[in-house]
């Protein structure tokens, strides 16, 4: 409860009124004064805010109807070794960059895991490649058969310098065969920065399934939002912000039982380039996706 404390009866003065008059005038004389300095006071000693910060009342707990299983709120000063693999030396052939396990790209600090592409050209593998990103999964360290799947992020996609960045956290099977669950992909450029995308996939043809939420209004790079994926036998539903945005089940996708009924590991990356086009001159390197925690619960 707030508000002021409550102001006792005080007993009526006797005697001129003169001085209580001058008290009067006296006491609003100061109070103007204290008025006006108090703007510039509270700039002086208020901290400016960040917009983009990680929200204290974010902090982990039980859902209700699921316990909390597994999560991380990245609150140390390193990638957590126990909880996630970090990818290196990797050039896949459906983008542009190399993975790579450096401190440049895969950085800790402040509570907020950022991922961060870079354009610099980098010796991968066999190959030559002119962008650096960051891939963590949860390979032989984690995996879930169902569950309530969910990521606090920012986008680092703005309307007219994003072209080609689309970070992303989703879920692949541990046998490694059919079935994807993409809790969120964020795809840039002025054609899909205002959208998140949700997606399934039977295999990689590819047979899937998606569509792209575009925000109401903003979009998912200026600031954090929350995206959720609640995995059931028979049904996955999808959330942004608490607002349920999709669902796919056994009447939507035929395949749904074949491809969703095994453990599946966490995916947690930052992919230059891709279906959706690489990046143009405009495009702003260094790159950041920010990642407030990442969170598992199950019934």
């Amino acid at each position: 409860m707030t508000g002021h404390p409550p102001q006792h009866d005080r007993p009526a003065v006797r005697g001129s009124r003169r001085p209580v008059l001058l008290g009067v005038l006296g006491a609003a004389l100061v109070a103007g004064l204290v008025a006006l300095a108090l703007p510039r006071v509270a700039a002086e000693v208020m901290p400016a805010a960040r917009p983009s910060a990680p929200d204290p009342a974010h902090r982990p707990g039980d859902v209700p109807g699921w316990q909390l299983v597994w999560s991380d709120e990245f609150d140390g000063s390193t990638v957590d070794r126990a909880r996630w693999n970090v990818r290196n030396g990797e050039a896949r052939d459906i983008d542009l960059g190399c993975n790579v396990d450096d401190a440049e790209n895969v950085i800790v600090s402040g509570g907020v895991l950022t991922l961060r592409a870079q354009r610099k050209t980098t010796v991968c593998g066999s190959q030559l490649r002119q962008y650096t990103e960051g891939y963590l999964d949860t390979i032989g360290k984690a995996s879930f058969r169902y569950g309530r799947f969910e990521v606090r992020a920012e986008s680092p996609n703005g309307p007219a310098d994003s072209q080609g960045l689309w970070p992303a956290f989703w879920l692949r099977p541990d046998d490694g065969g059919k079935g994807e669950i993409d809790v969120v992909e964020l795809p840039g450029g002025a054609a899909y920065h205002r959208a998140a995308t949700q997606a399934i996939f039977y295999d990689y043809t590819p047979v899937k399934q998606d569509q792209r939420w575009e925000f109401p209004s903003g979009h998912p790079g200026d600031g954090f939002h929350t995206y959720t994926t609640e995995w059931e036998p028979g049904v996955i539903r999808w959330y942004i912000d608490g607002r349920q945005v999709w669902q796919r089940d056994r009447g939507t996708t035929p395949w749904f039982d074949e491809a969703f009924d095994k453990p599946f590991n966490l995916r947690l990356n930052f992919q230059v380039g891709g279906w959706l086009g690489r990046p143009d001159a405009a495009t702003r390197f260094p790159a950041d996706f920010r990642v407030d925690y990442v969170r598992v619960w199950q019934r």
